[in-house]
């Protein structure tokens, strides 16, 4: 299983009791993956995912927390598209829930990033919109040179968010825009270990970690090869100059050579 499949796996399955750490996660969900769509001038809240796993936690949030029922639809693999994409709707008192999760303010006007219920709330609610955003659109690759732990943003104001809730919890991560579109990004491999971590993703966590040492293992290893090699390459070619240097000598000196100079030359020339 990939590390990304890995991650969402656990997270999916996590359980979290907390209804402000619930609260918290669902309305990351709904800002990182969701949109609001308007049909026959009603509000529609609509969350496109890429794990069964997190639409039937979604959903089961969705009813227990707010109090609203929603529907859910696969869209197969095909063309483009490798995996199944599964479609969490929201059509009766959509507005409602939109309100309630921060996706609008009380006059129903857009908020771009995290709702300030989650933003300045406790340690535990920044967790759980880390866990939220990653279910949504999120990614980890494999420990080497590149590895990354990455979160997909609808928008700038949505990834600072995300960059100052990590801040909350001791960890640095970065903004950054690649080809018109938004992101957080985290590279420092301890940092990613405590953010998973924090998530509740402790199974992945050590299957990272692990792989992590392995890898620093084989390149230390690698390292040390080179450097023998390196070292081996170099005594060759010294030695190598220092015989023709004694032989150019023994040429110069011809029969006025001292007969033990002689000797140690030519042993010199005959061993390298």
């Amino acid at each position: 299983m990939a590390m990304t499949e890995a991650v969402k796996d656990e997270l999916g399955r996590l359980s979290v009791t907390r209804p402000c750490c619930r609260k918290a996660e669902v309305s990351a969900l709904l800002r990182f993956a969701g949109g609001l769509h308007v049909a026959a001038g009603k509000i529609i809240v609509e969350v496109e995912l890429d794990a069964a796993q997190t639409a039937r936690r979604l959903r089961k949030d969705i009813s227990e927390i707010f109090g609203h029922e929603s529907e859910l639809s696969v869209v197969s693999s095909s063309g483009i598209r490798k995996g199944s994409r599964y479609i969490v709707r929201v059509i009766a008192d959509a507005d409602a829930l939109a309100r309630q999760t921060g996706l609008v303010d009380a006059n129903n006007r857009p908020i771009r990033g995290l709702p300030p219920q989650v933003v300045s709330a406790a340690i535990c609610d920044s967790e759980s919109a880390w866990r939220g955003a990653f279910l949504a659109h999120g990614s980890l690759t494999e420990p080497g040179r590149s590895s990354a732990l990455e979160i997909t943003c609808p928008g700038p104001e949505a990834a600072l968010a995300l960059v100052g809730a990590a801040r909350r919890l001791g960890i640095t991560a970065k903004a950054r825009e690649v080809r018109g579109v938004d992101r957080v990004v985290i590279r420092d491999g301890d940092a990613i270990g405590a953010l998973l971590t924090r998530l509740g993703a402790h199974e992945t966590v050590l299957a990272w970690e692990e792989r992590r040492m392995r890898r620093e293992v084989r390149a230390t290893a690698n390292r040390l090869a080179n450097f023998d090699d390196a070292n081996l390459r170099r005594s060759a070619r010294a030695a190598v100059a220092a015989s023709a240097r004694v032989q150019r000598a023994m040429e110069i000196l011809g029969p006025e050579i001292p007969s033990h100079l002689k000797e140690a030359g030519e042993l010199r020339v005959l061993h390298g």
